[in-house]
């Protein structure tokens, strides 16, 4: 064979290997595509230990600590402004002033009037003195058998009609004397002048304005007390208002220095409803430092009253207690045909929402769902007739969770070793009767273990939005599901 027409083996060695290497990545990406998918991991978080502060939040308004508005009892034009916006002033310095000279002429006119009522005693009391001499005179003369009786009856009317002047003049001068006085009142008031030490925060009016007093006093001035401390209105809303009490810290911050937290103090909770919108609120004063100055009225707060702080506490995260294992979703049980569909669920029942959470997630089989169709029904009728057995509240709530675990012991009997353990688990959560004196509620979290999410029975309390205090077998550092998992699949049965 001539090298030309060798065959060249190395060349069908090379495309050998090639097609091996080629159906060998084949089959792994065909086997690649048949495998299952990985469950999606599940999220945690830790059990934590420490403090919980439990606050209202509210928006609320920077006020003075007090505040004073200045008028004008009289009207008049206003003569000269002595002070202006932001100005600190002391108690009595003149404000403003109105013209005077109207005032100043009812005053003239007034010492005038007192002066000739003056006048006028003074001759009265001659007249009187006069009268008095006259009628002892006569009645000297009477004793002489000088005067008759009826001359001397006349000298004594008169008399006495000149004391009754004398007293009208007196009393005519008194009654001009007070008309001084209140022109003098008037006179003073004039003079705008500051009732506290504070700074200025409102002026209302300019040089030349005229001020109406007829009805009521204009506001021309409002003055605000020093701003070493500053007030706090807040809104709170109806449904938290009943955990607000005075004595509570208080935390806030305002759009002016969002960096920055200010603390006070709740003062008073306002018992009058203010209703906006349909919404009712209730009005919650504080009280606080404004060191430097920075806080202004009208700023807007936002505020944090601290109803109770816990500490040494465990908690867990809100979104632990309210995770739940995705039961698996299974076909209504069906029987034979032309038979009606049974529903697992009816009217409600004294008890049955809290055993509707248990029972759901046993995720149990059509058989077993069956069973518990059955076992509802009674539950229905034994546990309405045991509400309304007891003499009190407390008696019937005994009735119906006895009624309930027996429920439950039988739907036990049809359960498996993994179902049984559930239940065991999650039992309690079926005799919740609300808060205990404390406020706490049963409640459950999950720990993720080998087996799947284990479920805990807890005990919750207060929280502060994000992490809720609970009381139960948990301890610090413990890892428990926030979410995640794999998904809920429908189970296929056929009855």
């Amino acid at each position: 064979m001539t090298p030309g027409t060798r065959p060249n083996w190395r060349r069908r060695a090379l495309y050998v290997l090639g097609g091996i290497a080629v159906l060998a990545l084949a089959g792994a990406g065909l086997r690649s595509c048949r495998s299952e998918p990985e469950a999606p991991p599940y999220r945690t978080a830790q059990v934590e230990s420490g403090a919980l502060v439990q606050t209202v939040s509210a928006s609320g308004v920077i006020e003075a600590l007090v505040t004073v508005e200045v008028g004008s009892q009289i009207s008049g034009q206003i003569q000269a402004i002595m002070a202006d916006f932001n100005d600190r002033v002391k108690a009595g310095q003149v404000l403003a002033e109105l013209d005077p000279q109207t005032f100043q002429s009812r005053l003239r006119l007034g010492q005038a009037d007192v002066a000739a009522g003056e006048a006028a005693v003074r001759q009265a009391e001659a007249q009187a003195q006069q009268a008095r001499q006259e009628l002892a005179r006569r009645k000297s003369l009477a004793a002489q058998g000088y005067y008759s009786p009826a001359a001397l009856e006349a000298s004594e009317a008169q008399a006495r009609t000149s004391a009754a002047a004398l007293e009208a003049a007196r009393a005519r001068v008194q009654q001009s004397r007070a008309s001084l006085r209140t022109t003098e009142v008037d006179l003073s008031r004039t003079r705008i002048v500051s009732p506290i030490d504070g700074v200025v925060v409102f002026r209302a009016i300019e040089p030349g304005q005229t001020v109406a007093a007829s009805f009521q006093a204009p506001v021309l001035f409002r003055i605000a007390r020093d701003f070493d401390r500053v007030k706090v209105k807040i809104s709170v809303d109806e449904a938290d208002i009943g955990g607000v009490k005075e004595g509570q810290a208080v935390t806030f911050s305002v759009d002016a220095f969002p960096d920055q937290v200010f603390e006070g103090i709740v003062t008073q909770v306002r018992k009058q409803p203010v209703t906006e919108q349909n919404v009712v609120a209730y009005t919650v004063m504080a009280e606080a430092q404004n060191t430097g100055g920075r806080l202004m009225p009208g700023m807007t707060a936002n505020a944090d009253i601290v109803i109770q702080r816990r500490e040494g506490v465990l908690k867990v995260p809100v979104a632990a207690l309210r995770w739940s294992p995705p039961a698996q979703v299974q076909p209504a049980p069906r029987g034979p045909p032309g038979t009606p569909i049974r529903r697992d669920a009816g009217p409600a029942y004294p008890g049955s929402a809290p055993v509707q959470k248990v029972v759901g997630q046993l995720s149990l089989t059509p058989e077993q769902r069956r069973a518990w169709a059955d076992i509802q029904a009674e539950l229905r009728v034994q546990a309405t007739a045991a509400a309304g057995s007891g003499a009190d509240r407390e008696a019937s709530r005994k009735a119906v969770a006895a009624v309930v675990d027996r429920g439950l012991s039988r739907l036990e009997a049809r359960l498996d070793d993994k179902q049984k353990a559930r239940l065991k688990a999650i039992r309690p959560l079926a005799f919740d009767v609300g808060p205990d004196a404390e406020g706490f509620v049963a409640g459950a979290v999950y720990r993720l273990t080998p087996e799947g999410p284990q479920p805990v029975v807890v005990r919750v309390g207060a929280s502060d939005g994000a992490m809720t205090e609970v009381r139960g077998a948990l301890k610090a550092g413990e890892d428990l599901i926030l979410g995640g998992g794999p998904k809920p699949r429908m189970r296929v049965g056929v009855d």
